[in-house]
């Protein structure tokens, strides 16, 4: 391919396939917006793109409508949409928050800035005598909060006197609901997923549960003086799905199938039929059941499973799709080869996982070890039992992560964030994508532009075409060095400025290798770099702010007991 030709084609390449990409940008105080427009094949860009990026950064005050018409219009200039920082000198002042029941009032203390007056205690009780909070005034504490000045500190400082409540009636469920495995360890110190009984079943004719009769109650009084009686207890009421039945006058309900009982999150009691199948390949397609489903032998590569319920694989999963909205248990494991995808709305439960991609809305569970693989939890990551490896990849939980060995002797790269929303993990996953699109481009504008130097460099005389050519190359190479820039930039603030949980911790068993990269938001890391640690440490955030390796766990920590909660078993 000739230099001209080679050039030619970045240029077209560009015009017609570029999606389209947006920048916001703080100057002068001001948040600006840039939009620029995709090519004739290219993807435009979406208001939801401008607006989720805006809430990262905590700008709100924007005419929604008119952000919408910068991103219609794509005309590549700055728009000014908000007010980026800001402040005016204000008085201190208490902010008031009331239970929605008026049971409680509780205070902030927010201080004066630049200049403005302090609030005194005679101004605090002026302020809860205009609200007319008159009853179970907290004045100790009240006293305190505010000639301590303990500011941006959630207080008490009024409760009223509930009423002994009446005790409506109930339905009471007889069969576990938990939908929690069998993680206890046998005598080996191993945990055996064949056996973690997360299927729980009912024989046809079996209670499911009962009604239980209302109980009266006392008088009560709220924060604003007002008596609080106490109601009639209502009585239960059933709410009864498939496959079920009341009997002895409503008293109590049967199941008149054999399957596994639901207790869905509006009280509705279920039976679910359960679908078995030896296997998933071109004989059954893809699968799409309300119900359970239970594999005995294999998924073929590229095949998708996808259930409103759980499924249970009992053999190794390769690159599949598969999601389930309650829980999904592998028992043998995943051997993704940086393919397929799997979800679950409850938790994953696997023996290992290499080259993996799993998301759980609450917590993933590993037996062995997981390799080189992306973990996302909205709650934990637990890899317990066996070797209790985690080795390279990114794993990322909201709550905690819980392993024996982090990293590996060789210093495989690993990259391990606690205290991240899985939400701002999938803007930033995009934002990751982008960057490495703009990357891309930019390299191939570069090569272009210095094959096209190359070529002119020995002409007395460039033509018109040859100085437009030159021209439109200078001038993308420029907009994609700022776009890269700005998206990096905004990447690295958002990444290094999360709130985390300020509980979120990590628990190692063994060893700490080199190489392990552990973020808990705002410049919050801890890295092992070139060392190694050996024995039990937890890391986590102390109540100064400052990253903390310690062999003491922090007072939130929870114990294998705590998330190995034993079911009962399959009938």
């Amino acid at each position: 391919m000739s230099m001209n030709s080679f050039t030619e084609s970045i240029l077209s390449e560009l015009e017609n396939n570029e999606d389209g990409s947006f920048q916001i940008r703080n100057l002068g105080g001001f948040a600006y917006l840039k939009v620029y427009k995709p090519g004739k094949l290219g993807k435009k860009v979406k208001p939801e793109e401008v607006f989720a990026r805006l809430k990262l950064f905590g700008i709100e005050d924007y005419d929604r409508s008119e952000v919408e018409k910068i991103v219609k219009e794509a005309d590549g200039e700055d728009h000014k949409i908000a007010k980026w920082t800001g402040g005016s000198p204000v008085d201190s002042r208490l902010e008031l928050e009331i239970s929605e029941d008026a049971m409680q009032a509780s205070a902030i203390l927010i201080p004066a800035k630049h200049g403005g007056s302090t609030i005194s205690l005679e101004d605090a009780k002026r302020i809860l005598e205009n609200n007319k909070i008159v009853y179970g005034i907290k004045e100790d504490v009240l006293e305190k909060l505010i000639t301590g000045q303990k500011y941006y500190i959630k207080t008490v400082i009024a409760e009223g006197k509930p009423p002994v409540s009446a005790t409506n009636g109930y339905i009471k469920v007889l069969f576990d609901t938990s939908h929690r495995p069998n993680l206890k360890p046998e005598s080996s110190g191993r945990v055996d997923f064949k056996n973690i009984n997360l299927i729980k079943s009912v024989q046809k004719g079996e209670i499911l549960a009962e009604k239980v009769d209302p109980h009266p109650g006392e008088i009560g009084k709220n924060i604003f003086g007002m008596d609080l009686p106490f109601e009639v207890g209502k009585p239960g009421e059933w709410k009864v799905g498939t496959n079920c039945e009341l009997i002895e006058n409503s008293k109590k309900l049967i199941s008149t199938i054999s399957g596994r009982p639901i207790l869905e999150r509006d009280g509705t009691i279920r039976v679910d039929e359960i679908i078995q199948l030896e296997n998933v390949d071109y004989s059954t397609g893809n699968i799409d059941f309300p119900g359970t489903i239970i594999v005995e032998g294999t998924v073929a590569d590229n095949f998708t499973l996808r259930t409103k319920g759980s499924l249970f694989i009992k053999k190794s999963v390769g690159r599949v799709f598969l999601h389930a909205e309650k829980d999904i248990v592998l028992s043998g494991g995943v051997m993704g080869r940086n393919g397929g995808y799997i979800e679950a709305g409850g938790d994953i439960f696997t023996k290992f996982v290499e080259q993996g991609n799993l998301k759980a809305g609450g917590s993933i569970f590993i037996e062995e070890a997981s390799l080189h693989s992306n973990l996302v939890a909205g709650e934990a990551i637990v890899i317990q039992g066996g070797r209790g490896e985690l080795i390279g990849g990114e794993a990322i939980a909201g709550s905690y992560i819980s392993v024996s060995k982090l990293g590996a002797v060789v210093e495989t790269k690993t990259s391990v964030v606690v205290g991240m929303s899985p939400q701002i993990f999938e803007e930033l996953k995009k934002m990751k994508e982008d960057m490495a699109s703009k990357e891309e481009i930019l390299r191939k504008v570069r090569q272009s532009l210095q094959k096209f130097n190359d070529m002119i460099a020995n002409k007395k005389e460039i033509s018109l075409e040859e100085k437009e050519t030159l021209k439109k190359l200078l001038e993308l190479e420029k907009k994609y060095m700022e776009l890269s820039q700005s998206l990096k930039t905004q990447y690295e603030s958002i990444l290094s400025s999360y709130d985390a949980e300020t509980e979120a911790y990590i628990e190692v068993e063994k060893f700490i290798y080199p190489r392990v990269n552990i973020n808990f938001g705002k410049g919050k890391q801890f890295n092992s770099e070139l060392k190694t640690i050996e024995g039990k440490v937890f890391i986590y955030i102390q109540p100064d702010g400052t990253v903390q390796d310690s062999k003491l766990p922090p007072k939130n920590f929870k114990k294998k007991e705590e998330y190995e909660k034993p079911t009962p078993n399959i009938r």
